[in-house]
């Protein structure tokens, strides 16, 4: 869920794109080539009965800039956690990040084997490209498995792989679509009840378009709104979260209605005249501000950022609503949220320590400090719903126990959306676009990945999901 200047969790301003950020790191850093990439299996693991490392425990954080209040938030929980002498062999101290460095200056650390003993990543394969590298410790040998299991399993399983639990979910990042309730109901539409299935999305959009009203606001110009329309819709054809993995793993290819019918939906939006006319000249972020300034009737968005449209606009105007479901799959209906991570690092010497900090941060009251704080819901079962305090949290979390959860893009390579998602959706909204030309391009993108990143295509091979 990126977007250059989209706050993607957060209540406050624009932030920048963190897909393109991991693209150019991992490139700078040669992560396609790391030999022995596949020892993390074994790099740093428990602390094999050693005694625990005094000095403090260095955590290297991030989320202030999508989700405004943490950085507060996290400096009076670490102050407490040091007040209360909850670590007899020294305290914690936090330093945030900077977006464009949060990577490259923490695999610069790494590869001195000198620098955070917790470090924040964003969720799925974004983390997993650090694990894949031996940077990151597992946490099964440092938390007690009776523990970990109140913590949410499909935010888990996001970074779950060879047998191993390697980041511990930290706070949710989820999504819908926010609608304008009051352009519905003008277009003879009901504003409680926001279309379902897709010919009910198609015949809803058709009614406001016909009411005078551009149905669909979005932004293209900085390439990452596809990856939003992949998440939405490019896993409907699905019956696990297995399927969505399986072409990067060799299984299968990528063709088919399973994997590429969602393009045919993306397309008939487009022909139908759905989307602003000026989708390809606005940032995502733009297209965005369509929906808060009233020109347009619905947009992609964030959790927090529709609570943001809410309080601005009221709640008697904007709704939140799923993606409506096309595909044949056990996915068509499902709930799109990840999570962003903490990790302990394999070059720490106080890995015992940072768990023990990890499991204070997953303590009730201090979930529940966070989510008063910015807004950020920790995916755990300790957390309490009777703590959310606006509509759109309490609408959310209660679609989120009835449904699949998945983010399709923190399941797959980067290298697929840059090269593939991104310019096959983009050439859509051009004249001459076609559903063909989008799948040879995700297609060759898939085989040029095979070609120059053989290691994270072996690591795929031994990726099994958490069941």
């Amino acid at each position: 869920m990126t977007g250059s200047d989209q706050p993607t969790l957060g209540r406050s301003g624009p932030t920048f794109d963190r897909r393109q950020l991991l693209g150019a790191g991992a490139l700078a850093l040669g992560l396609v080539s790391v030999p022995g990439l596949l020892t993390a299996c074994g790099g740093g693991g428990g602390t094999g009965g050693a005694p625990a490392a005094g000095g403090e425990v260095l955590a290297w954080y991030w989320g202030e800039q999508e989700a405004a209040g943490m950085k507060g938030f996290f400096e009076d929980a670490v102050k407490k956690y040091n007040q209360a002498g909850r670590d007899k062999a020294g305290n914690v101290r936090a330093v945030l990040q900077e977006s464009d460095t949060l990577y490259t200056a923490f695999r610069t650390a790494a590869e001195a084997k000198k620098g955070p003993d917790v470090q924040f990543f964003w969720g799925g394969t974004q983390a997993l490209e650090d694990v894949w590298m031996g940077h990151v410790a597992p946490l099964d040998d440092l938390m007690p498995k009776a523990w970990m299991d109140k913590v949410n399993k499909d935010a888990r399983r996001e970074t779950f792989w060879n047998g191993k639990q390697w980041g511990l979910p930290f706070y949710e990042i989820n999504t819908a679509w926010a609608y304008n309730k009051k352009m519905f109901e003008r277009a003879g539409l009901d504003p409680k009840n926001p279309p379902a299935s897709w010919d009910d999305f198609i015949a809803a959009l058709t009614a406001l378009k016909k009411s005078g009203v551009v149905p669909l606001g979005a932004g293209f110009k900085d390439a990452y709104l596809g990856g939003w329309l992949i998440s939405y819709f490019g896993a409907q054809g699905f019956d696990s979260i297995d399927d969505a993995i399986a072409p990067f793993r060799g299984d299968v290819e990528y063709s088919g209605e399973k994997y590429v019918g969602w393009l045919d939906r993306i397309k008939e939006l487009i022909d139908r005249g759905f989307f602003n006319d000026d989708v390809l000249s606005l940032d995502l972020y733009q297209g965005q501000q369509l929906f808060e300034s009233q020109k347009v009737a619905i947009t992609n968005s964030v959790q927090p950022q529709i609570v943001g449209f809410q309080r601005k606009l009221g709640v008697d105007t904007v709704g939140a609503m799923l993606s409506p479901a096309w595909g044949p799959g056990k996915l068509a209906r499902f709930f799109p949220g990840g999570s962003q991570v903490l990790t302990v690092t394999s070059f720490s010497p106080r890995k015992g320590r940072a768990a023990q900090f990890l499991q204070y941060l997953h303590e009730p009251a201090v979930m529940k400090a966070m989510y008063d704080a910015c807004g950020a819901i920790a995916p755990d079962t300790r957390f309490d719903p009777a703590w959310l305090n606006t509509e759109v949290d309490k609408q959310m979390a209660e679609l989120k126990l009835t449904l699949p959860t998945i983010w399709y893009q923190y399941y797959y390579p980067f290298p697929f959306e840059r090269d593939g998602v991104t310019p096959g959706v983009q050439q859509l909204f051009q004249p001459q676009g076609s559903v063909k030309t989008a799948v040879d391009m995700m297609q060759q993108s898939i085989k040029k990945w095979n070609r120059e990143q053989p290691a994270q295509v072996k690591a795929y091979k031994q990726w099994q999901l958490l069941g």
